[in-house]
């Protein structure tokens, strides 16, 4: 769990739950507090294992011998039978005893008897099975989707659902590939229980050893081992971070009016996109000689991207410039990615803030996407697209869509790239590692010519939390349970931070409920404050060229200025134009900006030449309206004269360099805002082609 850290602390029952919860929680108190519980007519957690002991008793027992955390005194047990919400997967005894056995086999324990399994056994049996949702409703099986659920279980770990069909084509739901739910939907006043046939005992190999354990994806652990790229994905978990939690983990942070949680855990993940071996059959690659003469055939290796170094096509495979490294490395990202977090639904054009949990394949409306960057020297990215094919909601890597401009529908008549489709599961074959997930897909991913020419030759539109890895490994990228505080130690990608800056990361918390006036790219943001100051990395481009450099505006008052910085040496970064105003009442009022409502000038439509002439007299004073893509309560961000873009800088990127950008607030004010949200790099061939930008 998480301490709150700010004057507002909660104690009780109720701060058992936490955001981010793993085996060693942390509690106000040690003991749960009657006081605070409430009385309930119908049966909690614990009252149905009690009430079917021919199904869970042996739980129930196990439930007793585990503590929420190393501090507490407290069962799981006595924390089942409190208030809150919880998502059980329980096994039953059958399920318990066959686990049992199994371990006994091997040596792990020395009996049958549940009164006489170790701590470890017990704590792994009951953490796994276990999701709290804190103040979010326990996942029923109609909320399942193909994939990882959005809250880690009490181990940190993430469970995910999968179907099949029995010998009566009835449909089967399978927890972690291998156990299967007999009985759903246990609705109690506390949660759901679903009861499972089998222990849920997620591997901790590192990802690269399932990959290379899988039988299917025999071929590219080779790889993997040969290039040593498996050696380098083997961490899972920052220790210092751990004591430096420790050491903050009960101050008060002065952080206005919002309430913030600096995460407990810091774990490092990673990510592989792997051909299954079949996928290589198909291809006629047997062994490296034939993926050999594949790559050489189709890589763009030797561009941009590899800044004046010729690829080596001998076997020094632990180069980072030899074929083999960059072929396997082109498979690889920082982060751990689930299925469903690979894309963000948000408030994306056409979404509806209800469907977030009930989003279905006719509810889908315009593609969402991603673009993650991958391991290794050359700072290449591959794009992940959220797209609907036949009817089916798909993730594809490196798909190039080509949009109605009234719908920003798919035109799949002109599809010229329909991108490399990315299984949820991998079969019955577990995915799911210690430190990260591999996904199987089905076409062999290559940086090859196209993929920076024409695939990321777009409008590249980053959310700042995708630049973030340790908020998608650990689970905090869109986890509305509460608002995150951070630090420098913390975010790599971060490289200087004064300690007069909160780092702030809010969710929109009642974001199910009604958006409100948060017009945010995927409906979150950050809110920095103090007398702020901070370096962070800027995103790769896919090849060199000019580009504008955009940051995505949301003014109010309540905002600041901060002088923007940026160049290649961190710690010495020219100055780029004047200060960044974001205040509505000075910097980014429509006298400053240009902007005129739409409405008023083309109530013909959107082709209109007057909408492109107030485009072109926004882009002289340095601004754009914000995009049409973002939509809020029926609007868009072209809606309000306070959603804007600024453009930053306009020259010259290079290809495989790092960027760093500075902001600084300008005010003496420490409680000014600095608002972070989104950016945009975008390519002259887009923003001065041969035809308009698109407005979205």
């Amino acid at each position: 769990m998480n301490i709150k850290n700010n004057i507002k602390i909660y104690c009780g029952a109720a701060l058992i739950l936490g955001a981010a919860s793993a085996i060693t929680l942390n509690s106000c108190t040690e003991k749960i507090d009657s006081s605070h519980l409430y009385t309930f007519t119908g049966e909690m957690m614990i009252d149905h294992f009690e009430n079917n002991p021919e199904q869970f008793s042996s739980y129930l027992t196990i439930l007793g011998k585990v503590h929420p955390s190393k501090r507490s005194s407290s069962t799981m047990r006595e924390l089942l039978d409190a208030r809150g919400n919880y998502t059980c997967f329980a096994p039953t005894n059958e399920a318990i005893a066959t686990y049992l056995d199994s371990l006994l086999k091997i040596g792990e324990v020395s009996s049958l008897s549940v009164d006489e399994i170790p701590d470890s056994v017990a704590e792994s049996i009951v953490f796994n099975s276990i999701i709290e949702n804190v103040d979010d409703e326990a996942f029923a099986s109609t909320t399942f989707e193909e994939g990882a659920l959005p809250l880690t279980n009490m181990n940190d770990r993430y469970i995910s659902i999968s179907y099949g069909n029995d010998s009566l084509n009835n449909t089967i739901t399978y927890v972690n590939v291998n156990s299967k739910i007999i009985d759903a939907d246990i609705e109690v006043e506390n949660g759901y229980i679903h009861a499972i046939d089998k222990v849920l005992s997620p591997s901790n190999a590192s990802v690269s050893e399932l990959v290379q354990a899988t039988p299917n994806t025999s071929f590219f652990g080779e790889l993997l081992e040969l290039t040593g790229w498996d050696k380098k994905m083997a961490r899972y978990k920052d220790q210092e971070w751990e004591d430096e939690w420790d050491d903050i983990r009960g101050t008060m942070t002065p952080n206005g009016s919002f309430s913030a949680y600096y995460p407990e855990h810091r774990y490092i993940g990673y990510t592989i996109f792997v051909e299954t071996d079949s996928v290589y059959n198909a291809k006629g690659i047997t062994d490296l000689t034939t993926l050999k003469q594949y790559v050489q055939e189709h890589n763009g290796f030797d561009d941009d991207t590899n800044r004046g170094n010729k690829t080596s096509w001998e076997n020094d495979y632990t180069n980072e410039y030899n074929w083999l490294n960059q072929f396997v490395a082109y498979h690889l990202i920082p982060v751990r990615l689930t299925y469903n977090n690979m894309v963000i639904f948000a408030n994306e054009y056409g979404c509806d803030a209800s469907m977030f949990k009930t989003r279905t394949a006719n509810q889908f409306y315009v593609n969402v996407w991603e673009y993650w960057e991958t391991i290794g020297i050359q700072r290449r990215s591959v794009k992940v697209t959220g797209c609907r094919t036949n009817g089916i909601i798909q993730r594809r890597l490196n798909r190039k869509s080509v949009y109605n401009q009234t719908t920003y529908r798919e035109a799949s008549s002109l599809m010229s790239q329909p991108g490399i489709l990315v299984n949820p599961t991998n079969q019955t074959y577990n995915n799911d590692a210690l430190n990260g997930n591999y996904f199987t897909i089905e076409d062999i991913l290559l940086w090859s010519p196209d993929v920076p020419n024409n695939v990321l030759n777009e409008r590249l539109r980053y959310d700042i939390t995708s630049l973030f890895p340790e908020l998608v490994t650990n689970n905090l990228r869109q986890n509305r349970t509460n608002n995150w505080i951070f630090n420098l130690s913390y975010l790599d990608n971060v490289v200087a931070m004064t300690k007069e800056t909160l780092f702030q990361y809010l969710p929109n918390k009642n974001y199910e409920s009604g958006m409100g006036a948060w017009m945010d790219y995927q409906a979150d943001e950050f809110n920095i404050q103090g007398q702020y100051d901070f370096t962070m990395k800027l995103p790769p481009v896919p090849y060199t060229g000019t580009y504008e450099l955009r940051y995505g505006v949301w003014a109010n008052d309540n905002r600041g200025m901060a002088q923007v910085y940026m160049g290649k040496n961190p710690k010495n970064l020219p100055a780029i134009g004047i200060p960044l105003d974001l205040r509505s009442s000075s910097g980014t009022n429509p006298s400053s900006t240009g902007w005129v409502d739409e409405k008023t000038i083309a109530p013909v439509g959107p082709d209109s030449t007057d909408i492109y002439e107030n485009m072109k007299t926004m882009r002289n004073l340095g601004f754009m309206k914000g995009a049409k893509y973002i939509q809020v309560n029926g609007g868009t961000g072209r809606d309000s004269q306070n959603n804007l873009r600024k453009i930053i800088y306009t020259g010259q990127f290079e290809a495989g360099e790092t960027y760093y950008i500075r902001y600084k607030s300008v005010l003496a004010s420490s409680n000014s805002e600095f608002f972070y949200d989104y950016i945009e790099l975008v390519p002259k061939s887009v923003y001065a082609g041969e035809n308009n930008e698109d407005i979205w």
